[in-house]
């Protein structure tokens, strides 16, 4: 009696789980065919967001308005559930506009790496930009002794940029040596900056 009852148990286990994983599957299926946003290439629309295709991207995009900026996200060809999608190559994560600047984070969606620039809204230039990510740094601590400790690799350059009424979202910005360092990860972003720029030696024990 105890074996019947025992079995009819994992019999319902078995066939709630095998609900919820199809459910979930159905909820995820239906996320990705949410988005309608138009995929270009060449100012030619070849199809949308998240659903399935067959075309090859090479320079495809999307268009995001920011009050009088165009935002140009890329797009690459990705497999997902066995499918071949369009998907971002960035997500825009905030953008913040006042009368002066518009600020525009963003962040890449196949590594741990953070943008932010910032476009002075009256000459059209982009006046800051800023990059980090998660990684880690080999700090000297003894004579031919190095640990590894965890740490943000951060670039920042306020170097002016023109722009005409487009912003493409890339990972190509060029930055001095001297624009980049590496930042224990107890510290915030803007404390390393801050840190940085006042000549403070971060501590990494």
């Amino acid at each position: 009696m105890r074996k019947k009852i025992t079995s009819s148990l994992l019999i319902t286990c078995m066939i709630l789980l095998s609900c919820k994983a199809q459910n979930h599957s159905m909820t995820e299926k239906n996320s990705l065919a949410a988005d309608s946003t138009l995929v270009y290439e060449n100012n030619k629309v070849i199809g949308k967001i998240s659903q399935p295709t067959e075309y090859n991207c090479k320079a495809c995009y999307t268009i995001s308005n920011s009050g009088t900026i165009k935002i140009k996200v890329p797009v690459s060809n990705r497999v997902i559930n066995n499918q071949p999608l369009l998907q971002y190559d960035f997500a825009i994560d905030k953008i913040v506009t006042d009368k002066n600047n518009t600020v525009i984070k963003y962040s890449s969606t196949s590594s741990s790496k953070a943008y932010e620039m910032v476009v002075n809204n009256k000459d059209g230039y982009i006046v800051k930009l800023l990059t980090y990510s998660y990684g880690s740094k080999d700090i000297k601590i003894g004579e031919n002794d190095y640990e590894s400790f965890q740490a943000n690799a951060i670039c920042q350059s306020e170097k002016k940029i023109k722009i005409k009424d487009t912003i493409t979202l890339n990972d190509g910005y060029a930055f001095a040596k001297e624009d980049c360092f590496d930042c224990p990860v107890k510290y915030t972003i803007e404390e390393c900056i801050a840190n940085k720029k006042k000549g403070v030696k971060m501590d990494w024990q």
